[in-house]
């Protein structure tokens, strides 16, 4: 995927409805959910069935919703997508959904966007499964560093928003496995930008050229 000169941020997963000047925003949909007609320069959109709003009664229909939603050019990811015992439906439910979308993001070449609630052993369990060879990046994740590490060495990548980031966590992921969002905040995404460069106390201009060499990787080959 090719970026412009003029992009210095990314905000891998947004549910914010504007954009942002300088910036590449991925805002995230509902299987079914209809992409707007006139998209904004910078703006493109992931789409998946979130685990939260999954039932007996409606996957059948979301799946249907969401090949054909992935079929819309100006999205580029899959999800969120994921697993949540906490909220949703069951365990086998959500599994076999995420299966789904995940084989729908090897169909697509598209990667995927998971939201993960204390469910790695399960979530591990689907990527041996499926086996994948599109990137599947954690997002908002806020786990503490050994958890970080572990992910990175299984060849997850992780998205951090202001709330998950901490020095052990960002060198224990590595520089080259780290994505940055938005998510719900209302933060702008520079502003996540500069949180992390205090952080982790690389200069700005260095972290925006790795940043955004992380986010080509995840589209390696990608029109």
């Amino acid at each position: 995927m090719m970026l412009d000169e003029e992009i210095r941020y990314i905000d891998f997963h947004s549910h914010r409805a504007e954009g942002e000047e300088h910036a590449l925003i991925i805002k995230n949909l509902f299987a079914g959910e209809e992409v707007p007609v006139s998209v904004s320069p910078g703006i493109y959109y992931s789409a998946g069935i979130h685990p939260w709003y999954l039932t007996v009664e409606n996957a059948a229909e979301l799946m249907e919703a969401l090949k054909n939603t992935l079929k819309h050019p100006h999205i580029i990811a899959v999800g969120e997508a994921g697993f949540d015992p906490l909220r949703g439906p069951s365990r086998k439910i959500q599994y076999d959904v995420f299966i789904y979308q995940a084989k729908l993001a090897e169909e697509f070449d598209k990667p995927v966007v998971i939201h993960a609630v204390r469910a790695w052993d399960v979530l591990r369990m689907a990527k041996k499964e499926v086996n994948p060879s599109v990137k599947w990046i954690i997002h908002g994740f806020r786990g503490k560093a050994k958890l970080a590490s572990d992910l990175v060495s299984e060849n997850f990548m992780i998205s951090l928003g202001v709330e998950g980031m901490s020095p052990v966590v960002i060198e224990a992921a590595g520089m080259k496995n780290i994505l940055l969002e938005t998510d719900d905040s209302g933060r702008s995404i520079s502003s996540v930008y500069s949180h992390f460069t205090e952080i982790c106390g690389i200069g700005p201009d260095e972290v925006i050229i790795r940043l955004r060499e992380n986010f080509i990787s995840c589209f390696a080959g990608k029109d």
